[in-house]
């Protein structure tokens, strides 16, 4: 039996080159198939982490959001609740402001022989009682009381004749606030 030989050594080499390519390519895809998998569930694993985190956060964040809102909406009504007494404060000082000047021209306008016991001002109704040395100073008094700015409508009340002299009086002043408010 005869040898065998290869007269084309170049097939062999071509065999050895191309299970040499075949098994790195082999080694390579055994290597990163595992490398690339492992990417992937580290990749899932960071995402999944930080899912939560954001969810911790926002967790977190919510009741701090939710009462930091309700601080504000207590902080607006509070505001509110100022701004009206403000509102309050004001027509109240415009009140006074007009009123003393109503009670200085009263003063200023007062009979040299009367003078004022007591001022009420009760359900719109501004009540004078006070005392007179003779009927024609509660005259002048009415009149001064008519002229008065803010006075609708002026009523004598009782007038009685005191011991000691003079007369004791009751005025009551319709004011002109109240009668606009009622008919409006």
């Amino acid at each position: 039996m005869s040898a065998l030989i290869n007269l084309l050594p170049w097939r062999q080499t071509l065999r050895q080159q191309k299970v040499r390519r075949w098994s790195v390519l082999l080694a390579l895809v055994l290597i990163l198939v595992p490398l690339i998998a492992f990417a992937g569930q580290q990749l899932t694993a960071w995402k999944v982490s930080q899912h939560q985190t954001q969810s911790e956060y926002l967790a977190n964040t919510l009741p701090a959001l939710e009462t930091l809102y309700q601080q504000r909406l207590g902080f607006e009504e509070q505001q509110r609740k100022l701004l009206q007494l403000q509102q309050i404060r004001d027509v109240q000082q415009r009140a006074v402001q007009i009123w003393e000047q109503r009670l200085v021209r009263l003063a200023e306008g007062l009979p040299a022989g009367s003078w004022l016991s007591s001022l009420t001002l009760q359900n719109g109704r501004f009540e004078l009682k006070g005392h007179a040395t003779d009927l024609d100073d509660m005259h002048r008094l009415e009149k001064v009381l008519a002229q008065l700015d803010g006075v609708a409508a002026v009523q004598a009340g009782a007038v009685q004749h005191e011991a000691q002299g003079g007369y004791g009086f009751g005025v009551t002043l319709m004011l002109s606030e109240v009668e606009n408010a009622r008919v409006h």
